[in-house]
């Protein structure tokens, strides 16, 4: 008769449906990592889901396809791979793409153990691509998933390798676990569910986690290319339309884009008194379409180029409006390769080193190419201002006026770019027209001419974010400025640029962002792509450009802009959710070798503190205590010490005898089997008598008393003997024993 029952574990076909459930949760959590990466796949990702969903859920449906099929998808995927490589121009897509597909592949179709192992790396490679193109909060959660849906999965493969005994199986036996319900299957892993087991790999995975963030924090920083050599062969488009051309409409598009572009971390928020301008890019150039960026200036930011780590920057020795501390960037992916620049500063610092293009005379600071990932860099001795420095401007214009540049010097920045606008009778003609209205045929200087330009543009529009642009001859933006039809920004800074260059004052375009809002959880600015922005700068006609924004309501008073920058924080929800991502990004993406230094500083600092502090009080106590003992001891002293002595002696044991009581019907709570009084008894009967004659009785075989209390102990309750009579025999061979 069994005295004791087996622990309950899955049989190898549960085991493989649970194989089945961890890989194609695997699978899935690593096609949900490339929603991070701008690549057209998103629609193979989302078909591909739904079919290793459907397999997951109904896993008989694989073997329903005809082997045909299985046969041909691996030549039919080589076949879309090279379809691909030679219509798509970038690789790394075409690379991810044949990813999904074998992932999908892999996944649906039924797998052993090396089928497992390919799984595992072809989803590890998602994860890696994906790992190292963004930064994103959500992809180290699902970093976390992967982590534990393939720690798991490993595990099980093991178990299964461990349990099959090699015999021939049918086919029908190789898919029977594709017959057990999910209902049976869930009630089966939790009967066998163990909290001690879980509890060890839940302590296992987080110690996981915490032995890797230790290694993060401790190994030592090399200052590496972001994104590796994978930026090379992938493009990404921006979506912000800030590139080197902007044309007349596309800023407008951008309103109803409520997504971050940017967070910009201040050390010293307070210290704005009016909405920044985030200047992006100059266009100077103009074309019937819109501005652009012109030969010369792309040449001059080409000769810049350098592979650098910081900039200095020009500031103009005057703090007009000074914000002190450092700014912190934090450029979303996909907005330009253009750094924002609020104004002048002392220095930019970039995280990484890397091919930096910059004008000094522009204030232009560009990436050489559109960034994959969060662009960090940082901004200290900040000067908001409304001016820009260019003292070379008059003479390399009247230099320019002497003759045209050589063909060889074609690609050096022509000043006299600023002063070409729309061409042909038709245009001149309104321009001139235009122009004589607004200065009565006076000649103005730049700064009069700007005021009652946007004074005439602003009486003649009315802002709106579409517009219809008149039939007509000449270019649009003529044919606009001179109906009364709104328009969006760019129409406006386009307008006042044309009519400028009309009346002979140097002007140009300049796109990027204008003001934002104050997160109310981690004090940083959250700018939008609604907040996109596009204004203008005339040049003064002696050293300076002066930023003149003609839009409606852009430019306000002083003190309303103020009170403006004081109020306008985001409290909301979604904004208490994106500080977690700014905390992401302090902490986490932007740890550099700086931070690292920083940190061991705080460390040692703070141990250090703390040791003299603890050291003192230590000292503060020994010496009380000394001082205590060395006080007079009488008869009432005495007493009284004894009375707490004795107290603290009962309180003490009260509290462990306690502590047994609750532990004991805590475990029989748990395991109430395991705590049932009559087979505590019986393993205490078995103890006294282990060391006896009694426990092996005679010949070999086990005593009878012995038996009886083994069944008390491990049996089940339906053979126990009468616990009574078996320990009173227990106590009677206990005193013949002795």
């Amino acid at each position: 008769m069994p005295t004791a029952s087996k622990p309950r574990q899955l049989s190898l076909d549960e085991l493989r449906r649970l194989n089945w459930l961890l890989g194609g949760a695997m699978a899935l959590v690593s096609l949900w990592t490339v929603f991070f990466l701008d690549i057209e796949a998103l629609g193979l990702v989302g078909v591909a889901g739904a079919v290793i969903l459907a397999a997951l859920v109904w896993p008989a449906i694989p073997g329903r396809v005809p082997a045909l099929v299985w046969k041909l998808s691996v030549p039919a995927i080589i076949v879309a791979m090279a379809a691909d490589f030679h219509f798509s121009a970038d690789t790394l897509p075409v690379l991810i793409r044949l990813a999904i597909l074998l992932v999908l592949h892999r996944a649906v179709a039924y797998r052993r153990k090396r089928e497992d192992l390919q799984l595992i790396v072809l989803s590890l490679f998602l994860v890696v691509v994906a790992g190292v193109l963004t930064v994103s909060l959500g992809f180290a959660f699902l970093l976390l998933l992967f982590t534990a849906c393939a720690l798991g999965f490993l595990f099980v493969i093991n178990l299964i390798a461990a349990s099959e005994t090699g015999a021939a199986r049918t086919p029908e036996a190789e898919t029977a676990w594709t017959r057990l319900g999910w209902g049976r299957f869930f009630a089966r892993l939790r009967a066998v569910a163990d909290w001690r087991l879980l509890a060890f790999a839940s302590v296992l995975f987080v110690t996981v986690v915490a032995m890797s963030g230790l290694l993060f924090l401790i190994i030592p920083r090399f200052e590496l290319a972001t994104g590796f050599f994978l930026d090379r062969y992938i493009t990404r488009k921006s979506r912000t339309g800030f590139t080197e051309t902007v044309r007349f409409g596309s800023v407008s598009e951008l309103i109803r884009d409520e997504s971050v572009a940017m967070r910009v971390d201040l050390s010293e928020a307070s210290g704005l008194r009016e909405p920044p301008y985030w200047r992006l890019v100059v266009l100077d150039e103009y074309t019937p379409e819109g501005f652009k960026v012109s030969a010369g200036l792309k040449g001059e930011l080409l000769r810049g180029q350098r592979m650098v780590q910081g900039v200095r920057g020009r500031q103009l020795g005057r703090e007009v409006n000074a914000v002190g501390g450092i700014w912190t960037f934090y450029i979303e992916p996909g907005v330009s390769r253009f750094l924002p620049l609020p104004g002048s500063y002392g220095q930019l610092r970039m995280r990484d080193i890397s091919p930096v293009q910059f004008s000094p005379g522009h204030r232009v600071v560009a990436l050489r190419t559109e960034p994959m990932t969060m662009t960090a860099f940082q901004l200290d001795a900040v000067e908001l201002t409304a001016t820009l420095t260019d003292a070379r401007f008059n003479q390399l214009a009247e230099k320019a006026r002497v003759g045209p540049p050589p063909v060889a010097d074609q690609y050096r920045y022509d000043p006299l770019v600023n002063l070409r606008g729309p061409a042909g009778p038709a245009n001149e003609a309104v321009l001139r027209r235009v122009v004589g209205e607004i200065t009565g045929g006076a000649a103005l200087p730049a700064e009069e001419f700007t005021r009652r330009a946007t004074a005439w543009l602003q009486r003649r529009h009315a802002y709106s974010l579409s517009s219809k642009l008149p039939k007509g001859e000449g270019d649009d933006i003529v044919r606009w400025l001179d109906s009364n039809e709104p328009g969006f920004c760019e129409y406006f800074a386009a307008s006042l640029t044309v009519l400028a260059r009309a009346a002979g004052h140097p002007a140009r375009v300049v796109a990027g962002f204008h003001g934002g809002v104050l997160n109310g959880f981690e004090n940083y600015y959250m700018v939008r792509n609604s907040d996109a922005h596009a204004w203008a700068e005339i040049y003064d006609g002696k050293t300076a450009w002066v930023r003149a924004d003609p839009t409606p309501g852009a430019v306000a008073t002083a003190a309303a802009a103020a009170q403006a920058a004081r109020q306008e924080q985001d409290s909301s929800w979604s904004a208490r959710v994106d500080s977690l991502r700014v905390l992401w990004y302090r902490r986490i993406v932007n740890f550099d070798s700086r931070a690292q230094v920083q940190m061991l500083d705080s460390v040692r600092t703070f141990t250090t503190d703390s040791g003299a502090a603890l050291r003192a009080r230590f000292d503060e106590f020994s010496k009380q205590l000394k001082a205590w003992l060395l006080r007079p001891w009488d008869a009432a002293r005495t007493g009284r010490t004894a009375r707490l002595a004795v107290g603290a002696l009962a309180l003490g044991w009260l509290l462990v005898r306690l502590a047994q009581w609750a532990w004991v019907r805590w475990r029989m709570w748990r395991r109430p089997e395991s705590s049932d009084p009559v087979r505590l008894k019986a393993g205490q009967w078995l103890t006294r008598l282990r060391r006896s004659d009694k426990w092996q009785g005679t010949s070999g075989k086990p005593d009878p008393v012995v038996a009886d209390l083994r069944r008390l102990r491990y049996g089940r309750r339906e053979t126990w003997p009468e616990p009574r009579g078996v320990f009173k025999r227990a106590r009677l061979a206990r005193r013949a024993i002795r």
